[in-house]
C-alpha cells in the first residue's frame, strides 16, 4: 500500500514547480487520493497542495519526509482526467503545472475563501397528537413559541428558521429553549447559491428540425456512439445552430454521457442558459467569471458530485469537473475571448479537442464565421464539416446595404447616423419596431487632440490615447482604468483649441437622442456593465420592449435573437480594418456579418445599414453580401501568399516591467541565446521565417515597459523544438521582468 503522496505546492514559483514527497499518516490514508487538495507543511509555514501520485518510496531520504497535515475537501476537486490535462496543459502552454491545476478550481476554493452556505432547518421533534398537547399546555405569556409549533403543525412540520422567525417572530433565544425541551430539533442544511435563480426559461418543447438540422443531429450522433468525433457546424445566422446543439445535448445525456457547452461573451450566458434550463432543467448548470464566488462554488459542486450534467458557460468552463464527457459544444468558435491572455494562455477550443479525445467525447465546433484556420483544417479534414445554409422557416436573410461616408461627409453630414441609416430608423421606429447600432469602441470620442500643435492627450500608464467619456466629462484609460480631467487648454502649448476626435458608444447614443427625442435607448458596453448580471438586466428590458433602441459593442454581435429586431445599423465597419494585425481584416467580416444577422429573425424582414469609409474592400463587400465562403477564398489566398498562419506561426516572447531598461534588458538576453541556440541547432533556421527584437506595438501598458522577441516560424518540422527552447530561454529573466510566451497571440499588440 502506498505510504508516500507525490505534491505540487500550491505557490507560484518556478523554483518550486516540481513534485515534493510526503508521508500519509495512517488517519489519512482513504482519504489522501490522486487529485485531493491538501494541508502540508513546507518550510515554516502552512501551504495548501495537490496530490499528483501515490508511491510506495519517496525520492529522499525518508527521515526528511514530512507529514501531510489535513485533506481539505470531502471528495478530490480533481478528477484523475483532470490531472492529466493539467500536465498536458502545462507542456503545451509552457506554464507552470500549479497554473495549470489553478485554472480547474474556483479560484475563492483555495485558502478556504469560500464554503458551502448553510441555513438553520427547524423541525418538529414530536407526534402531531404530542406537539398539540405541548401548544395546549403552554402559558398564556408563552406567544412566540406557541406560534412558532402551530406554524410548523400547519406547515408541513419543518422550515428554515429565517423564515420562522419572519412569519412567528421567534428568534434564536426562543428556538434554543425550545429545542432544550426537546419540541424541536435544529440543525444546518447545505442549500446551494442559484445564478440566474430568477430567469424566465424558454418553453421546454424542441420545434420542427429543418432537414438540414436533423442531417448534423444524425452525424454528430453517430459520433457519440462512437465516442469520437471532430465537427466543424457552419450555419448561417439564424439557421438553428442552438437547437443542435439541444438535439445533441439530449442524446448524450440519454446515453449516461454529460455535456459541456461553451459561449464566447457572458452576456450570451443567461440567454443560453434559459433555452437549456427549459429544456433540461436542473441538470443545467451555469459557470462564468461574473458568478459571485459563492455562486460559482455551488454550480462547481453540483457539477461534480454529479447532479448537474449540462455545463453552460464561458472559456473557463471546459475546466468542468464533469465525469463521462459525451460533448462539447463551442459556439461561436471563432472569439477570441476564448483564448486566455494570463498564464496558463490557452485556448478553449484546443483544450476542448484534448479533452474530448482523451475522454471519449465529441466535439462541435459552432459558427456563421468560422476561423479561416479551422475552415482551412476541415477542407484538409481535420473536422466533418456541416453546414446550415438557411434560416429556420424559410425565412429570408436581411437587406444589406453599404453607405459610402466619404459621400456622406461631401454632402455636408458630418453626424455618425448616415442619412439612409436616419430613414431606416425613423421607419423602423415608426412601425414599433426595435433596432440594434454596433460600434466597437465605448466612451464619447476615440481622442482628444490639440488642432493647433497636434497635441494628443495619452494615458501616462500606457502607450495609447485617452478616451473621452462625456457627461462625467473624464479622460479614460481602457487598458487601465486611469482616469483624469479633460483639459480646458492644450497641456503642450496652451491653445484653447483642444477637441474630441473620433466616436464611441455614447457620441452614438446622443446623435441619435437629438435625432429622436424621448425614444428609449439602452446602451451596453464595458461602462454599463460593470456590476453583477447588469448583462442581463439590459438584455432583459430589451427583451421586453422596454427600449426600442440598444447600442452596443461587440458584445451585442453575435448570439442575441429578438423577434422585434428589423433593424441594424454598424456605425463605423472599418474601425478595426486597419489595425496593425493580421487577424483585423477577419475580425471585420466576422463581426459586421454577425452583427447583421441580428436582424429580422422572426416573421418581419430584416434590413442592416453598414457605414464604412472603404466599401470597396473585400471583408466589407463579402459581409454585405453575407458570403462567408467568398470571403473564405479572397482571405486564405493572402495569408498564404504572406505566410501568415495556417501557413505559419508566430512565437512571441514578451517582457513587461516597470523600469524599460530591464525589459529591453531581458528581451536583449533572449535574443542572444536563441542565436545561440541556432548556432547548436543550425537545421532551426530552416523553420525560422523572420526573428525581430523590437518593442511591443504597445510599448507601454498600465505602467510597465513592454519589449518583445517575435518568431515566425514553419509549424511542422521543428516548430515544436523551438517553442520548447523559447520556453526554456523565458525562464527566470535575469532583471526580474515579467515574460509570457504567446503563440498566435490573440492580439498582436
Amino acid at each position: 500500500m502506498p505510504q508516500y503522496a507525490q505534491i505540487i505546492v500550491d505557490i507560484a514559483s518556478a523554483s518550486v514547480d516540481r513534485v515534493f514527497d510526503y508521508r500519509i499518516p495512517r488517519t489519512l490514508a482513504e482519504r489522501v487520493v490522486p487529485g485531493a487538495r491538501v494541508s502540508v507543511p513546507f518550510g515554516h509555514r502552512r501551504v495548501e497542495g495537490y496530490v499528483i501520485a501515490l508511491v510506495a518510496a519517496p525520492s529522499v531520504e525518508a527521515a526528511r519526509v514530512r507529514d501531510i497535515e489535513a485533506v481539505l475537501d470531502e471528495e478530490p476537486p480533481l478528477l484523475p482526467s483532470m490531472l492529466e490535462m493539467a500536465v498536458w496543459l502545462r507542456d503545451t502552454t509552457y506554464c507552470r503545472l500549479v497554473d495549470a491545476l489553478r485554472v480547474m478550481l474556483p479560484a475563492q476554493m483555495r485558502g478556504d475563501r469560500v464554503r458551502v452556505k448553510s441555513v438553520r432547518t427547524v423541525t418538529l421533534a414530536q407526534s402531531e397528537e404530542e406537539t398539540q398537547q405541548v401548544i395546549d399546555a403552554l402559558p398564556a405569556r408563552a406567544v412566540r413559541q406557541r406560534a412558532a409549533l402551530v406554524w410548523l403543525a400547519q406547515n408541513g412540520g419543518q422550515a428554515d428558521a429565517a423564515e420562522l422567525a419572519r412569519e412567528t417572530g421567534a428568534d434564536a433565544a426562543t428556538l434554543r429553549r425550545m429545542c432544550e425541551r426537546g419540541w424541536l430539533t435544529l440543525e444546518g442544511r447545505a442549500v446551494d447559491r442559484r445564478p440566474y435563480a430568477g430567469l424566465e426559461s424558454e418553453p421546454g418543447g424542441p420545434p420542427e428540425s429543418t432537414w438540414a438540422q436533423r442531417q448534423a443531429v444524425e452525424s454528430i450522433g453517430r459520433a457519440l456512439e462512437r465516442g469520437e468525433g471532430r465537427f466543424l457546424l457552419h450555419g448561417v445566422t439564424g439557421s438553428g445552430k442552438t437547437e443542435v446543439y439541444m438535439l445533441c445535448a439530449q442524446r448524450a445525456l440519454e446515453r449516461g454521457r454529460t455535456v459541456v457547452i461553451l459561449v464566447p461573451e457572458i452576456s450570451l450566458t443567461p440567454q443560453m442558459v434559459a433555452r437549456f434550463t427549459g429544456r433540461f432543467g436542473d441538470r443545467a448548470a451555469v459557470l462564468h467569471s461574473r458568478l459571485s464566488a459563492g455562486e460559482r462554488f455551488d454550480e462547481w459542486r453540483r457539477i461534480r458530485q454529479g447532479r448537474a450534467t449540462v455545463v453552460i458557460g464561458a472559456r473557463s468552463a471546459i475546466f468542468a469537473p464533469v465525469s463521462d464527457l459525451g460533448l462539447v459544444v463551442v459556439d461561436e468558435e471563432h472569439e477570441m475571448s476564448y483564448r486566455s491572455e494570463n498564464a496558463p494562455r490557452y485556448d478553449a477550443v484546443t483544450v476542448a479537442e484534448y479533452r474530448c479525445a482523451s475522454e471519449g467525447a465529441a466535439l462541435v465546433l459552432g459558427s456563421a464565421t468560422p476561423s479561416v484556420e479551422r475552415y482551412h483544417a476541415a477542407e484538409q479534414g481535420r473536422y466533418t464539416l456541416l453546414r446550415l445554409m438557411s434560416r429556420i422557416e424559410g425565412r429570408p436573410m436581411p437587406f444589406v446595404e453599404v453607405v459610402d461616408m466619404r459621400g456622406e461627409l461631401a454632402a455636408g453630414n458630418r453626424s455618425v447616423i448616415s442619412r439612409k441609416l436616419y430613414t431606416e430608423l425613423k421607419q423602423c421606429l415608426g412601425r414599433g419596431e426595435q433596432a440594434i447600432l454596433f460600434l466597437n469602441r465605448r466612451g464619447f470620442s476615440s481622442f482628444v487632440s490639440c488642432r493647433a500643435c497636434g497635441y494628443v492627450c495619452r494615458c501616462a500608464l500606457c502607450d495609447i490615447s485617452l478616451t473621452y467619456h462625456r457627461g462625467e466629462e473624464t479622460l479614460r484609460c481602457h487598458y487601465c482604468g486611469q482616469t483624469e480631467l479633460v483639459p480646458s487648454v492644450c497641456p503642450a502649448c496652451g491653445s484653447p483649441y483642444i477637441k474630441h476626435f473620433g466616436g464611441g458608444t455614447q457620441r452614438v447614443e446622443e446623435a441619435v437622442a437629438k435625432l429622436f427625442p424621448g425614444v428609449k435607448m439602452l446602451r451596453m458596453d464595458a461602462d454599463t456593465t460593470r456590476g453583477k448580471d447588469s448583462h442581463l438586466a439590459i438584455l432583459e428590458a430589451f427583451r421586453r420592449r422596454q427600449s426600442q433602441i440598444l447600442i452596443g459593442t461587440q458584445m451585442i454581435a453575435k448570439g442575441l435573437d429578438y423577434p422585434m429586431v428589423t433593424l441594424v445599423g454598424v456605425v463605423a465597419a472599418d474601425q478595426t480594418l486597419h489595425l496593425p494585425d493580421w487577424r483585423s481584416v477577419e475580425r471585420t467580416f466576422q463581426l459586421v456579418l454577425q452583427v447583421a444577422g441580428r436582424a429580422g429573425r422572426d416573421e418581419r424582414p430584416g434590413r442592416v445599414i453598414v457605414q464604412t469609409y472603404d466599401p470597396g474592400h473585400y471583408s466589407i463587400e463579402t459581409a454585405a453580401a453575407q458570403d462567408y465562403e467568398a470571403f473564405y477564398r479572397r482571405e486564405i489566398e493572402a495569408r498564404k501568399a504572406a505566410l501568415y498562419p495556417p501557413f505559419a506561426q508566430f512565437l512571441r516572447l514578451v517582457y513587461t516591467s516597470e523600469d524599460a531598461r530591464c525589459a529591453a534588458r531581458d528581451a536583449d538576453d533572449a535574443e542572444r541565446a536563441m542565436q545561440s541556440a541556432l548556432l547548436e541547432r543550425p537545421e532551426w533556421r530552416t523553420s525560422i521565417l523572420r526573428m525581430d527584437r523590437t518593442p511591443a506595438p504597445m510599448a507601454r501598458l498600465r505602467g510597465r515597459y513592454r519589449e518583445q522577441l517575435l518568431l515566425k516560424i514553419y509549424p511542422g518540422l521543428y516548430g515544436d523544438d523551438i517553442a520548447r527552447a523559447l520556453s526554456r530561454i523565458a525562464q527566470n529573466p535575469a532583471t526580474g521582468s515579467v515574460v509570457s510566451l504567446e503563440m498566435n497571440p490573440a492580439s498582436m499588440l
